[in-house]
């Protein structure tokens, strides 16, 4: 019964709501006893606008569905305006990156062009010994080592990371532009050094052999012994002559193996092309491809087929840019510039959308007026379709009542322009550590910035050759041991990029003729071998003391007797040797008495100087001490017909 009442209670409570909010829609009442809360249900009627007719009201949904949907807490990296940082990458997609960013941007692939370029420029070798000097610069050539430089400095600058890799045979030197010397007891001096090579190859061998026949297996470093004089038999064996180098792709390497004194393992995943190289038939194969395959070490073409290359250290060379030893792998020199370059992208692709917006602007076409209006559906269906054509401009026939108004967005000038790539540029100059007055002249600088900006680039490929000349040495002295030679060139490079070149060495030659420098040290800083350069000047001695080349000495200076040269009269002494010692300079006395004409006088009536006979007898001592006897009497005969004219 009291279930009854209350029920009969929320009944009346429920009409009484009905009642006085009929718009409300409610339903019914109930409520909870044992929690006291009570629970209202409405139910939304349909209404209608008071400007709509009944037919075209709006209706309301007469219930909602809704749904819950449980997040987790919002972390950095469920934004996507937050990504992975560049250095936090694997090396190979890094690589990859720093790749795609030298061909898309423009400015970041042209400081690597231009440090590349400045970097290889004028590779020579400089060494006091003709032979070994003739036999080297063969050598480049034949391997083509300057475009192997070119390679290295190339990846060196954009990578960072370069893994050389050589393939060992018998060299045997080929035809180049360089004057080989003849030789009375083999064809020439060069097919004498590689005669020379093969024994040295033997006695090697040899050595090797001796070596590894007295050790014993079962001690510990008598096996560890045996595995190196075994791998340095195998690349004896060889010939010991790199005869090929290439370039490995940085992203297809793999590097295992402990940090330590910089000691790692080089793995190579095996392209495509390699493994379709090796699959084809020995008949498909070109010449070249089969000396390629009998070169390369049995190991190497057993792992292509496995997917993966473990390289042999004894054919792999490294440069890495500015790696610790306790590095694996080193990072890519514009890595400091990643950043601004993906933010930039994102400020071009924002402004392309801007202009494909443009592109899609809004034709507003209005037909008719207030004293013409337009009612016919047909009407505007006809110059509709005057304007439905595919192409940008419009040949439109019509009466005074047509108007033609293109909508476009009013803030493309705000949008559009290049003061919001201003700080990005800033950015990426500055990782690079190169201005755009080197790269394309669109920055102005004083002579105090620009000389600064110099000098951060000449130090920057001076660093890259010093890792690039470590590699060459290592490469050069397994030659020399290959060859027999006691010792290898030293490597020159062209130390006058970005300076003014005639001031600079004008300058350097000026201190030396005032002996404020001496001869090596100028020689050194333009660049050149002192030693080369002395053996050079030797070997060319004689002829320029018989009038071939150029004189012994300064040109500047000229001595009225005591010459060392007859043909060419070069001063005696070294340059700028000063005022004569012992003697005092007389002051000068003010002449008073007026000017009077001298009478020319023929150079019969002139007066023969006291000490002639001195000078001449000067001349001929010196004369016979330097030139032959044969020599000797040429210029004699000449010098007494001069005296008698």
């Amino acid at each position: 019964m009291g279930w009854d009442m209350d029920n009969i209670k929320l009944k009346n409570i429920t009409k009484e709501l009905q009642e006085k909010y009929p718009d409300v829609g409610i339903k019914r009442v109930e409520i909870d006893e044992s929690s006291g809360k009570s629970t209202l249900y409405l139910q939304p009627r349909n209404k209608e606008l008071a400007s709509l007719p009944a037919s075209k009201a709006i209706n309301l949904r007469t219930f909602e569905l809704a749904s819950v949907i449980k997040r987790d807490a919002v972390t950095r990296s469920t934004l996507d305006l937050v990504k992975t940082s560049p250095v936090d990458k694997d090396p190979n997609v890094l690589y990859t990156d720093a790749i795609r960013y030298y061909y898309e941007y423009d400015v970041y692939g042209a400081h690597i062009d231009i440090l590349a370029n400045f970097a290889a420029k004028g590779f020579e070798n400089d060494i006091d010994d003709p032979d070994i000097k003739l036999f080297y610069d063969v050598w480049n050539f034949d391997v083509g080592f300057q475009q192997i430089l070119d390679w290295i400095f190339f990846d060196l600058f954009r990578v960072g990371l370069v893994r050389t890799y050589k393939i060992i045979g018998k060299y045997v030197p080929g035809v180049t532009y360089y004057k080989i010397k003849g030789d009375s007891k083999a064809k020439n001096v060069l097919y004498s050094m590689v005669e020379k090579a093969d024994k040295v190859r033997h006695d090697n061998l040899k050595y090797l052999n001796s070596r590894l026949s007295k050790l014993d297996g079962r001690k510990l470093d008598d096996r560890i012994l045996k595995l190196d004089l075994a791998a340095r038999k195998k690349l004896w064996s060889k010939g010991y002559m790199p005869v090929s180098y290439t370039i490995l792709n940085p992203t297809l390497l793999k590097l295992e193996g402990s940090q330590l004194f910089n000691k790692s393992k080089v793995v190579l995943k095996a392209s495509s092309e390699l493994k379709k190289l090796f699959n084809k038939e020995y008949s498909d194969l070109t010449d070249d491809e089969k000396l390629l395959i009998k070169l390369l070490p049995s190991d190497f073409k057993k792992s292509v087929t496995k997917g993966e290359i473990e390289l042999d250290p004894l054919y792999v060379g490294e440069i890495d840019y500015r790696k610790q030893p306790y590095d694996l792998y080193p990072k890519p020199r514009g890595i400091k510039a990643f950043e601004s370059l993906e933010y930039k992208k994102a400020l071009r692709d924002a402004d392309l959308s801007t202009l494909d917006g443009i592109s899609n602007y809004i034709l507003k076409i209005t037909v008719g007026n207030d004293e013409y209006p337009c009612t016919s559906q047909e009407q505007l269906a006809a110059v509709a379709q005057l304007f439905n054509t595919p192409s940008k401009s419009f040949d439109v026939v019509w009466n005074h009542t047509l108007e033609i108004e293109k909508i476009v967005s009013p803030e493309i000038e705000s949008i559009l322009g290049e003061d919001k790539y201003a700080q990005v540029n800033k950015d990426i100059t500055g990782a690079i550590a190169m201005s755009r007055a080197l790269i394309d002249g669109t920055e102005n600088v004083n002579v105090a910035e620009a000389g600064l900006i110099v000098k951060a680039v000449i130090e920057e490929i001076n660093y890259a050759r010093r890792l690039v000349e470590r590699w060459i040495y290592r490469e050069y002295r397994q030659i020399a041991e290959a060859m027999g030679f006691d010792r290898f060139p030293k490597v020159r490079w062209d130390n006058t990029i970005l300076r003014d070149i005639i001031l600079y060495m004008s300058t350097v030659s000026q201190l030396v003729d005032r002996r404020m420098l001496s001869y090596r040290t100028a020689l050194e800083e333009l660049g050149f071998d002192f030693f080369t350069e002395r053996s050079n000047m030797e070997e060319e001695l004689q002829m320029v003391m018989d009038g071939t080349f150029g004189i012994v000495g300064s040109p500047f200076q000229q001595a009225k007797m005591g010459i060392t040269q007859p043909t060419q009269g070069a001063p005696k002494g070294t340059p700028s040797s000063g005022r004569p010692k012992g003697k005092v300079t007389k002051p000068k006395s003010k002449n008073t008495s007026p000017k009077t004409k001298v009478p020319n006088q023929s150079p019969s009536n002139q007066p023969a100087p006291t000490d002639q006979n001195v000078a001449a007898f000067n001349i001929l001592k010196e004369a016979k001490e330097l030139l032959s006897p044969k020599q000797f009497d040429e210029f004699l005969e000449g010098f007494l017909s001069g005296l008698g004219k």
